[in-house]
């Protein structure tokens, strides 16, 4: 279950702040914000509660403030598979501002996280009254197709050990911290993330990373990667 929600006036300025700096929000003008905010809601996830999860099928947008949200998906036969941990300042998913399309991810509180709910349909009538803010929904939205599908391509043709540098460098990009000689992940990842990320066995990812630790790549303890030698990593992730 999520956490008890603070004050709602707090809540609201709350909102309205982080809305500002999170795409595609961040153009749009102040009326609009307001219209949108009337109808949505923040919500105090603790690490690991579903989001969504008495209403799966709900047409609503996830905006995250703070934490982290994980989208996956489970197989028939209890395999996970682990689309995107989207941290602070994104949003998902997307797709909810249709209507009559099938919705086949869960999202989960992969950190404790706080998460903006914003109604489908409250998005697309600010969105209709002003034509012009589709144009930062269709940006982000194409963004998305360019990474779902270099992604895919990944998954076809690279090697396991290009895939998960790649995967690594995107992290990198989102939960990066710079420290004196590392670039350290600020999110709690387990080799079972990884692999449900990647389609792969625990064991495989365990060797692979293994084999970065070993040329000097990365450093990992408990739940916990640093990225020792980016460029080094880049070029594995670009390689044949």
């Amino acid at each position: 279950m999520p956490k008890r929600s603070h004050d709602s006036g707090e809540d609201a300025a709350l909102m309205a702040r982080a809305l500002r700096w999170i795409e595609p929000f961040s153009h749009w003008p102040h009326a609009r914000l307001e219209q949108v905010l009337k109808s949505a809601r923040l919500e105090r996830y603790r690490r690991r509660t579903q989001v969504l999860a008495h209403d799966r099928g709900r047409r609503e947008v996830l905006a995250v403030v703070s934490g982290c949200l994980e989208v996956s998906s489970m197989s028939a036969h209890g395999r996970k598979y682990v689309n995107a941990l989207l941290g602070p300042g994104q949003v998902a998913p997307l797709v909810r501002l249709l209507q009559d399309v099938p919705l086949p991810y869960d999202y989960h509180a992969h950190e404790d996280s706080v998460i903006i709910h914003l109604p489908s349909d409250a998005m697309l009538a600010a969105m209709d009254a002003e034509p012009i803010l589709w144009r930062d929904v269709a940006r982000l939205a194409l963004k998305r197709q360019r990474l779902s599908v270099a992604t895919l391509q990944g998954q076809m043709l690279g090697s396991v050990r290009r895939r998960l540098a790649a995967t690594l460098l995107n992290l990198t990009e989102y939960y990066g911290r710079q420290r004196e000689a590392d670039l350290s992940l600020r999110l709690r990842l387990s080799q079972h993330d990884l692999a449900a990320m990647l389609g792969l066995s625990r064991q495989t990812i365990n060797k692979e990373l293994g084999a970065f630790v070993e040329a000097g790549v990365i450093a990992l303890r408990y739940r916990h990667i640093s990225v020792l030698d980016t460029e080094q990593l880049r070029q594995i992730a670009s390689s044949d």
